[in-house]
């Protein structure tokens, strides 16, 4: 039969003290005194059966056991941790919970949320960034904001818009690509984004020029990252066109070729069914359709003044 799980007092004890390499500095950071944690650590040791750190003069190490032990725990604590502050931020007045992806929160909602903090001075906003594909959107949240093709049960989906795909590059980039060699497939100034490795070949396909496979290039986790290195003259990479708007009209991004190729995704709103809607929740919707709104006309209007392409 399974032994009861130590204390929570225990295990963090046991992780600032490892961290710190010192009783009484893990006393001061936990409010505790220096006996206490103490108490704590033997407590772990007996239920444990070893020793956990070595007692110096001014300081404890981990023994190989504690080694082991904190590698197996301090992911598992700091998720409590992390899942605690969570469900307390929902608790809170005004609370809004948004679970979107990585490249959604760093390059659209970031730069757009004072407007929305301004309109609603006394909201707690709560954003964690997951992947599209981990399937962590079934977690808490008030609402949340993902790519795909509307395949999510169990929840309300509203379509924000779809996505066009579009080669960009730094302005430096843009000017030294040769458009005939490129067009060719002859360069290796290539960003792949390992999330979305079939773009390359959708917006080739579209384009009708040639594929350009992973063994050319550099290859990056999420698109993210990606367009940060295509703003740092890494190369020329795919993007989601309303993702890289702000980019777009700011310069630090342009278009190699005119090119706009559909991908057959979108950029969802995801909400709980049977779920009563909190007013800060119908706000910040309303609003975000808006802006959605204002990204699209934006886009629409570089199209129409001829300023999708750098290459003319």
């Amino acid at each position: 039969m399974p032994q009861p799980l130590p204390s929570l007092a225990s295990l963090r004890s046991f992780e600032a003290s490892a961290r710190l390499e010192s009783f009484s500095k893990a006393a001061q950071e936990l409010n505790l005194t220096q006996a206490a944690i103490s108490q704590q650590i033997r407590l772990l040791e007996d239920r444990l059966g070893g020793a956990l750190f070595r007692r110096e003069a001014r300081r404890v190490k981990l023994t190989e056991l504690g080694r082991l032990y904190l590698g197996l725990t301090a992911s598992a604590l700091h998720d409590m941790e992390s899942a605690f502050e969570t469900v307390r931020a929902l608790a809170r007045p005004h609370a809004l919970v948004i679970k979107t992806t990585p490249t959604f929160a760093s390059y659209w909602l970031l730069p757009r949320l004072n407007a929305f903090q301004r309109a609603w001075p006394a909201a707690s906003l709560t954003v964690t960034a997951v992947e599209a594909s981990s399937g962590q959107f079934d977690g808490v949240g008030d609402v949340a904001i993902t790519t795909g093709q509307d395949q999510w049960h169990g929840f309300i989906t509203t379509k924000l818009f779809d996505i066009d795909l579009v080669a960009v590059a730094s302005p430096a980039v843009a000017r030294r690509t040769d458009l005939g060699p490129f067009l060719a497939g002859n360069t290796d100034a290539i960003i792949h984004t390992m999330k979305r490795l079939d773009d390359w070949a959708l917006w080739c396909m579209g384009a009708g020029v040639p594929n350009f496979h992973l063994e050319r290039g550099t290859i990056l986790f999420n698109s993210a990252l990606s367009y940060a290195a295509a703003e740092q003259d890494m190369g020329i990479v795919i993007a989601e066109e309303a993702m890289i708007a702000d980019q777009l009209a700011a310069g630090s991004l342009v278009e190699v070729h005119s090119a706009h190729v559909p991908s057959g995704r979108g950029y969802y709103l995801l909400e709980r069914d049977h779920r009563t809607r909190k007013p800060i929740v119908d706000a910040f919707i309303h609003w975000l359709q808006q802006e959605m709104r204002a990204t699209t006309l934006l886009l629409s209007e570089r199209r129409g003044l001829g300023l999708s392409s750098s290459q003319g």
